[in-house]
């Protein structure tokens, strides 16, 4: 009965089942955690390396083009104040993806090794995904590799890369620190416009849910919103500041006509054409997003998706910006996500179910669009750049103009400056594209034509990818008239699903004594460049 009593009075911890497990287990230590957390985890970390080693096959063969290399020459040869009072207003653009990118080039990172930095800013995305989301393993080892996620926003490099990392950061912080969020939400914003359109449909559903459960009755809760609504709404004014148009913007930048047919077409349009294909797969995709919101009793949830038809309703939604939807989708479902263990309803079943329809249709895009750009031109300034080179070190005068092309010109001319250190071009005051109504590219090349420099680059577009060269356009007439000889075409092409958008091409024009021995045989953009 002593020693009874007296065992009953030693602390709990020092009981008889206790002191077995205290003195005879080993510590964990930190490495038999990350181990144990591999063995578990496994599938998860090797969709990561999977995914990364897709990026890194896909980059080597990626031929950047016009949008890209415009980015860069902006960054890389004017001063932050010159972009961001001046510059970025002509892009139509918020300025993190230039800050980012005159960064980069002050660290010495080249024009290549830019699409290794937004490989990597990708897989940091893919991994938030992988690692943190509250999907089902089946989602989770599935939706980094579609489409947007794997090529457009990986291996492109536009500041779109950074929205799916910024977006999956705000549902991963959705519950924590206002201020946090706030960041988040105005960081996104400074990347794209479509982008800042949702970042505030972001921020309405945050003030929803947060008046929901009580933030207007709590003085502590609203000392916490105040300072980050503050930060959000000085973010959002330093995007619309930087991206607020000049008054000699040129026609580039034109929005959709407010008439209610061309309003509510767009709008419906940049919903559908980023999902699936046909676009018709993608309206029972968004009724169920629907019915899974209304299930969780969260409709409100979809403002950012209304919120971003409505801007593309007015200011056309390009590919890259249709895409959006994607990252969006996952954000949105990823903070309604039901807790574990929950039940799984009709309505949540046949929202999963429309998540594993859209991967399964933008794997074959992802597919698609890394098959074509290895074996095909995705652009056609690569290849131009090393025809050109020798002219270039020779000192040869190069002069640039278009095909009939307005609103563009020869803009994507500015796709081949990269690949030197200086501007090529006789006829082209700014190393870079300068979508202004002052710009005198095209006036400058009636001017310097009589010249006759060594080389004339014609800049051609057309939305047939197979279309031909009209050899009755003016231009190329006038060469012809004024002793130039046609010698060589480098073309690119656009995957946009299963579909290739409009074909780009460099045309080559050389007075016949102006070749620094190299062959003048014709080539094109896909022998050249692979």
């Amino acid at each position: 009965m002593k020693t009874s009593a007296a065992a009953e009075q030693l602390p709990a911890s020092h009981g008889p089942g206790r002191r077995g497990a205290v003195s005879s287990a080993p510590p964990v230590t930190t490495l038999a955690r990350v181990s144990r957390q591999v063995h578990s985890r496994w599938p998860e970390f090797a969709t990561l390396l999977l995914y990364a080693a897709l990026v890194a096959f896909a980059i080597p063969y990626h031929e950047p083009w016009a949008d890209e290399a415009q980015a860069w020459q902006l960054a890389r040869t004017l001063s932050l104040p010159a972009l961001f009072q001046t510059y970025l207003r002509y892009e139509g653009s918020p300025g993190l993806w230039h800050f980012l990118l005159w960064v980069l080039i002050h660290l010495h990172v080249g024009y290549t090794g830019l699409h290794w930095v937004c490989g990597g800013i990708a897989t940091g995305a893919s991994a938030l995904l992988v690692l943190k989301s509250p999907f089902p393993r089946y989602l989770k080892l599935l939706l980094p590799f579609t489409s947007f996620l794997l090529f457009q926003y990986a291996v492109v490099a536009r500041s779109y890369v950074l929205a799916p990392l910024l977006l999956f950061f705000v549902a991963l912080c959705w519950k924590k620190s206002p201020l946090l969020l706030a960041l988040l939400l105005g960081l996104l914003a400074n990347v794209a416009l479509h982008a800042a359109v949702i970042s505030a449909g972001l921020a309405v559903v945050y003030l929803i849910d947060q008046f929901r459960d009580g933030a207007a009755r709590d003085s502590r809760r609203r000392s916490q919103l105040l300072p980050a609504a503050l930060l959000l709404l000085g973010l959002w004014a330093l995007a619309l500041w930087t991206a607020w148009p000049p008054a000699d913007l040129s026609a580039h930048a034109s929005s959709v006509p407010v008439e209610s047919r061309a309003f509510f077409l767009f709008a419906f349009l940049s919903l559908v054409s980023g999902i699936a294909e046909p676009w018709i797969l993608s309206v029972p995709f968004w009724i169920a997003i629907v019915l899974w919101f209304a299930a969780f009793r969260k409709p409100h949830y979809l403002l950012p998706v209304l919120f971003f038809a409505a801007f593309s309703g007015k200011v056309h939604a390009n590919w890259w910006h249709v895409g959006l939807l994607v990252p969006l989708v996952i954000t949105l479902m990823w903070i309604a996500w039901p807790p574990p263990g929950a039940k799984v309803s009709e309505p949540d079943a046949i929202g999963r179910y429309a998540l594993v329809g859209m991967a399964a249709m933008q794997l074959l895009w992802s597919g698609y669009a890394i098959g074509f750009d290895h074996y095909r031109a995705y652009s056609p300034d690569l290849a131009a750049a090393q025809f050109l080179r020798p002219f270039v070190r020779q000192g040869a005068p190069i002069a640039v103009t278009s095909c009939y092309d307005p609103g563009c010109d020869a803009c994507r001319s500015v796709g081949i400056l990269p690949y030197f250190d200086h501007d090529i071009y006789i006829d082209q005051p700014d190393p870079f594209w300068l979508w202004s109504t002052r710009n005198r590219t095209e006036e400058l090349f009636d001017k310097v034509l009589p010249a006759h420099p060594a080389v004339v680059i014609v800049e051609m577009r057309t939305p047939d990818p197979d279309g031909p060269i009209n050899p009755s356009d003016p231009r190329i007439q006038l060469l012809s008239r004024t002793g130039y000889s046609f010698t060589h075409m480098f073309c690119g092409t656009r995957p946009e699903g299963f579909r290739l958008a409009e074909k780009s091409c460099h045309l080559i024009f050389q007075r016949v004594d102006s070749s620094p021995e190299i062959p003048t045989t014709r080539s094109s953009a896909a022998s050249a460049a692979k």
